[in-house]
């Protein structure tokens, strides 16, 4: 056994080589948009990832995680720079730390993937890796994350959670001591949900249990196909005292955007106490962003879009009635392919409108895509926000910030601006304070700390 582990944590070293290299030239090549290096130097990270997940089923099999091989302990950052200007926004300065410890994806293109958290008055920062590591390091002291135990591996029992970049975390987030984390469940062969568990933090072990999972579940074999990781949504925002908001996509199977009856395609209103839920909206593709303004009671949120059409959406007065936002009916996006059937494209024809057609218009759209993720807030008139961008073009603007600023009604957008950062955008949180918002940073499994001066 110990030879077994000493050749397993040969090859992981030299993949998280390899895979670091070729992040950076997926990168490096993508800035001049030479799509075919891109191409080659994904399918070889691709090859990197599955000789990864070869291995970490091996240890799983031995109750043991090759995460705990790589590092037992914690994850460790190390400064690549520090204060630098955050591109034409001169009132914020950026700096960004990068790991070697944290190994599995949340895409092809991504090195390695995490989500982040502020905790104790924003001293602290919370990261939760894509395949459920869990570690907690200090603001002011980025270079390492104690990591901590947790009983994980007893709710989640398919063994693609933690080996493939299809499922796994979809969001974490703390309400005082509580940590809430949401995930893709297997609720049965072949038929996925998603999950709320929380527990009471604790630095020496974390005692997870079920708060909330959808109703039903998205069977692998429907008429419009499945993929998982494009359609989980799984944001979650402390709405009051009382319930959490929560997204959820389709899963690729488009019409339960617009059935009511279906969890799937929504954004939904958890009641903390009672677990209950009801929609807020429908009509969601994978909602990817969200906010609750509670002092201007309005929902801001992001979602991708198809080919084209990702959506920066708003919700004023929510709790009123519930509003539809028009997937797969309608949207500024196309299908990415062309031969899907009749059946299939009446029930997704995707038109470019959504008034026309009796849904809410998005605020802002981009066509082509940027890869949009998480939105937060930057100011306490909730009317400046920075939105993620994934996605792989620079010519595109993915790979960065996006800032928006809302008109004094907070119906539209009036000021826009990109900030690049050769980047994909994961997640963000953002102090109570405002003038501090952390991300990562997945291209090179990075964190970045950005600072308002």
């Amino acid at each position: 056994m110990k030879n077994k582990l000493i050749i397993g944590l040969s090859i992981i070293i030299i993949v998280i080589v390899a895979a670091l290299f070729l992040g950076h030239k997926i990168n490096k090549q993508n800035s001049a948009s030479k799509k075919k290096e891109i191409f080659n130097l994904t399918q070889q990270l691709q090859s990197k990832n599955n000789q990864i997940s070869i291995i970490q089923k091996f240890f799983l099999q031995r109750n043991e995680n090759i995460n705990d091989i790589v590092s037992p302990n914690y994850i460790n950052f190390s400064k690549i720079f520090i204060n630098k200007n955050l591109g034409d926004l001169k009132n914020y300065s950026i700096s960004k730390y990068q790991t070697k410890d944290v190994l599995f994806n949340a895409n092809i293109k991504a090195v390695s993937s995490a989500y982040v958290d502020f905790y104790n008055d924003d001293k602290e920062i919370i990261l939760v890796t894509y395949d459920g590591i869990f570690a907690t390091g200090e603001l002011n002291n980025i270079s390492k994350f104690k990591k901590i135990k947790s009983n994980i591996t007893n709710l989640i029992k398919f063994e693609d959670f933690f080996v493939s970049d299809q499922y796994g975390v979809k969001d974490i987030m703390v309400d005082d001591d509580l940590l809430y984390v949401s995930l893709i469940s297997e609720k049965k062969q072949n038929c996925y949900n998603l999950k709320i568990i929380k527990s009471k933090f604790n630095k020496e072990y974390l005692d997870f249990e079920i708060f909330y999972e959808t109703v039903g579940c998205v069977d692998k074999k429907n008429n419009h196909g499945f993929l998982a990781h494009q359609g989980g949504g799984g944001r979650m925002v402390k709405k009051n005292d009382n319930s959490i908001l929560f997204t959820t996509g389709e899963f690729r199977n488009r019409p339960l955007a617009q059935d009511t009856n279906s969890d799937y395609g929504k954004i939904l209103d958890i009641d903390i106490f009672s677990k209950k839920s009801r929609i807020i909206s429908l009509g969601h593709r994978n909602p990817q962003g969200l906010y609750y303004s509670k002092k201007y009671n309005f929902i801001i949120s992001t979602e991708h879009g198809p080919k084209g059409g990702d959506e920066i959406n708003l919700n004023k007065n929510p709790m009123k009635q519930i509003k539809n936002f028009g997937w797969p009916i309608s949207s500024y996006g196309e299908h990415y392919y062309k031969n899907y059937s009749e059946k299939i494209l009446e029930q997704a024809p995707l038109n470019n409108s959504h008034k026309d057609y009796g849904f809410e218009e998005p605020i802002k759209y981009f066509v082509p895509s940027i890869g949009i993720s998480e939105i937060v807030p930057l100011n306490k008139n909730d009317s400046e926000f920075f939105i993620g961008a994934m996605g792989s073009e620079v010519i595109e603007k993915d790979l960065g910030l996006h800032y928006i600023l809302l008109d004094k009604n907070k119906n539209k957008v009036i000021n826009h601006k990109y900030v690049l950062l050769n980047e994909r955008v994961r997640d963000m949180a953002v102090s109570k304070d405002r003038k501090t918002i952390i991300l990562f940073l997945e291209t090179s499994g990075s964190l970045a700390i950005i600072k308002k001066n």
